[in-house]
C-alpha cells in the first residue's frame, strides 16, 4: 500500500508540474545603455530577439553601414543568412511565429520589401 501511494503521489506531481514546461518559455535577458548611461533590462523571447536582429540588420544596411560577419556587400550577406535557416527544415529555436525556416526567410523577405529594399532572390 506503501508503495502504491508514493507511486500514485509521484505520477500526480509529474502530471502538475509537466503542463508549466511549455508555460515557460526560453527568454533572452537583454541589457541596454542609454546615452545617458542608464541601463535597463528586459526580457523577451527567442522569437522577439530574432525579428530584432533581423529589424537591426536592415536597419544596418539602410545607414550604409558594412555587413557583418565580413561579407563584402549586403547582397552576399543576406543570401548566406538565407542559406544558413535553409539548412535546416525546422527553426533553430522553438519558435511560436515560424513553423518552418522557410517562414524566417519569407519573414525577412517581407520586412525587406517593406522597406523598399530587394530581397535578393527574386
Amino acid at each position: 500500500m506503501w508503495i502504491r501511494s508514493r507511486r500514485l503521489i509521484a505520477i500526480l506531481l509529474l502530471a502538475a508540474l509537466l503542463p508549466a514546461c511549455d508555460v515557460h518559455r526560453r527568454t533572452i535577458r537583454e541589457y541596454h545603455t542609454d546615452q545617458g548611461g542608464r541601463v535597463s533590462v528586459s526580457n523577451v523571447t527567442e522569437d522577439e530577439y530574432w525579428k530584432e536582429k533581423v529589424d537591426e540588420r536592415i536597419a544596418a544596411e539602410i545607414e550604409k553601414e558594412k555587413p557583418e560577419a565580413g561579407y563584402d556587400t549586403w547582397q552576399n550577406y543576406w543570401r548566406w543568412w538565407y542559406s544558413v535557416l535553409r539548412r535546416k527544415k525546422k527553426p533553430p529555436f522553438k519558435s511560436e511565429s515560424f513553423k518552418t525556416s522557410a517562414d524566417m526567410v519569407t519573414y525577412i523577405k517581407e520586412k525587406r520589401r517593406a522597406k523598399g529594399l530587394p530581397t535578393y532572390e527574386d
